[in-house]
């Protein structure tokens, strides 16, 4: 019994020796990160680049994981990521063995100098997460900021909705010129972008370019441009617009099929008249500029024959009643004669059009094949940017 007591005590006693021994060692650990952020920051200045050796070698990055347009009509997008910042400052170097270890220390940004970049072309810029600067033994320092950017987006909506599109970010310093950093930039991959609707992601680049100033002569600003290659998914669009603007522009063809001088034209091309401006109605809401693109000038087109087509079965119908031949009293006891008990007439006084008007027939024949041709060519244009 005694044994066993003994036996515990020392377990005991071992673990307490250990945990002291640890939590002594994370004291100290502690202390010495204390004590090396105090010598990095003695006298040093933030404002101040590491330019002791000529510019500071600035490399960035743009891990994007998400794309979307918030404003389509007002051609504003908006991405989320990861902007990456990685240059090297003497100042910030240490050895390690003096300060028990310490490979690498998390600094206030505010505390040490950070390349100014900004996303220029940018209408509102929110970091998501607040970011610190990490720093290791051999001065070398990273800089990772999570940031939601709002931009401009110049759209190109001729082929909507199998429209390509190409949009860019641009980053850059206004303060620092290549006097004082040398910007580059690294590959970013789009295989992991998440889109919230309409686009897939094509292509993703990345291009350096410099900016020269007389009043900055012989130095430039450096812009880095990551461009976002796009592709419209086009079968969101293609129940509920391609398809009715097909189908309804075709149907107004059929109005010339139909007689020449009937009420009924007239009321189907009114109700056309009517869908026309539905789906343009519709069209507008979804893009910046209905005339932009190919499908609203075809329904345009389709606006302008549907209208040709009114006045044309207008004219016609008041040609064929003031072409009415005179019944005769005689003529109009023989149609009574011939009348069902039901009061459905076999036998009406048929209203035709006079011979030296029969040219109205072949007005809408030849306009028939002319506007049809015109369709399918501005069809095919559409259907042709689906590859």
């Amino acid at each position: 019994m005694f044994t066993l007591k003994m036996n515990v005590l020392m377990i005991l006693t071992i673990i307490m020796i250990t945990s002291f021994g640890t939590f002594g060692e994370t004291i100290s650990k502690t202390n010495s990160e204390t004590k090396l952020i105090a010598d990095l920051l003695a006298g040093y200045h933030p404002k101040v680049a590491p330019t002791d050796n000529g510019p500071v070698q600035v490399k960035m990055g743009f891990d994007m994981s998400y794309f979307d347009f918030i404003d389509e009509p007002k051609e504003l997008a908006i991405a989320h990521g990861f902007v990456y910042r990685g240059w090297n400052d003497h100042r910030l170097q240490w050895n390690e063995a003096d300060y028990n270890g310490t490979r690498r220390v998390n600094l206030d940004r505010n505390t040490v100098w950070v390349p100014h970049i900004q996303a220029a072309n940018s209408a509102k810029v929110t970091e998501l997460l607040e970011s610190q600067v990490l720093v290791f033994s051999t001065g070398r320092v990273r800089f990772y900021q999570s940031l939601q950017i709002e931009f401009l987006c110049d759209m190109d909506l001729t082929y909507f909705p199998y429209d390509k599109q190409s949009c860019n970010i641009e980053f850059g310093s206004s303060l620092y010129t290549t006097e004082h950093i040398n910007l580059t930039a690294s590959q970013t991959n789009g295989s992991r972008v998440n889109f919230a609707k309409d686009f897939q992601i094509t292509t993703l680049d990345v291009q350096r370019s410099e900016k020269s100033f007389r009043f900055i002569a012989p130095y430039s600003f450096v812009d880095v441009t990551y461009t976002i290659g796009l592709k419209r998914v086009s079968s969101v669009y293609r129940a509920k617009l391609v398809v009715p603007s097909v189908l309804t522009s075709f149907l107004i063809l059929a109005t010339f099929l139909l007689p020449t001088a009937s009420k009924e034209k007239i009321t189907f091309c009114s109700n056309m008249f009517l869908c026309l401006l539905l789906l343009i109605a519709f069209l507008h809401t979804t893009v910046t500029s209905t005339v932009e693109t190919i499908l609203g000038q075809l329904l345009a087109f389709s606006l302008f024959v549907d209208f040709f087509a009114t006045i044309m079965a207008v004219v016609s119908y008041n040609i064929k009643n003031r072409g009415t031949s005179i019944l005769t009293r005689k003529d109009y006891g023989i149609m009574l004669q011939d009348t069902t008990m039901d009061g459905d007439s076999g036998m009406r006084a048929e209203k035709t059009l006079s011979p030296k008007f029969a040219w109205l027939r072949y007005i809408d024949v030849i306009s028939f094949i002319g506007f049809s041709i015109v369709f399918v060519i501005g069809l095919a244009a559409i259907l042709n940017q689906r590859e």
